[in-house]
């Protein structure tokens, strides 16, 4: 009779999941949008509206925390992995907008590939996030190092390909270099973040599995 009297705690396994997959979703699109540089106009739009509802959702989980005195996990966890999840979310919406500015023509491999290898990676977020909440061992460090060492890879092959290029160097070819420069860069803050999201992850996985 006593537990029934307990404040019930608020879903957050439910609302870390939700987050997650709003930011596999805008991952996803961003990758749709480096495919088809044509329609980068709906995709823009479609990542914005998603990166809205993201908001919301990460207001309610603070809102949710600070009224729940009973968590599944430490409140810091759920705090930092919901932190993560939002910051990784407005990197992806800041590289859109890179994408969307820049109106390139076409699209460098190197870092169509980067956005997809990422996206991968965040797939593997959503299965420990999933393990995390059945109490589950869900370790998944070692594929995760391996993507992350492909991304580092592509990397230095992108920004070695744009230093490599065999025309004769014209304004408008120096400006798009300028610009797939600043991209790359815009990938690679995007790379720290949902490493830094597994990372937290990780250890919210060592402290309660």
């Amino acid at each position: 009779m006593f537990a029934a009297l307990l404040p019930k705690s608020a879903p957050f396994f439910d609302m870390l999941q939700q987050q997650n997959t709003l930011l596999r979703r805008m991952a996803a699109l961003l990758a749709e949008m480096m495919e088809n540089i044509a329609e980068k106009n709906r995709t823009h739009e479609e990542i914005a509206l998603l990166e809205d509802d993201a908001d919301h959702l990460h207001t309610q989980i603070i809102r949710s925390l600070s009224q729940t005195f009973i968590t599944p996990i430490d409140r810091e966890d759920i705090l930092r992995i919901n932190q993560e999840q939002e910051e990784a979310m407005d990197c992806v919406h800041r590289l859109s907008t890179r994408l969307h500015i820049f109106e390139f023509s076409r699209t460098h491999f190197p870092a169509l590939q980067l956005v997809r290898t990422i996206h991968a990676m965040l797939e593997l977020t959503m299965l420990m996030i999933e393990g995390l909440a059945k109490h589950r061992d869900c370790h998944k460090t070692r594929a995760f190092r391996a993507l992350r060492g492909e991304c580092d890879m592509l990397l230095v092959t992108g920004l070695a390909e744009l230093m490599d290029e065999q025309q004769e160097i014209t304004p408008a070819l120096l400006m798009q270099i300028l610009k797939w420069s600043q991209t790359y860069d815009r990938i690679s803050i995007l790379l720290e973040r949902v490493n830094s999201l597994a990372e937290t992850i990780e250890e919210a996985v060592l402290k309660n599995v």
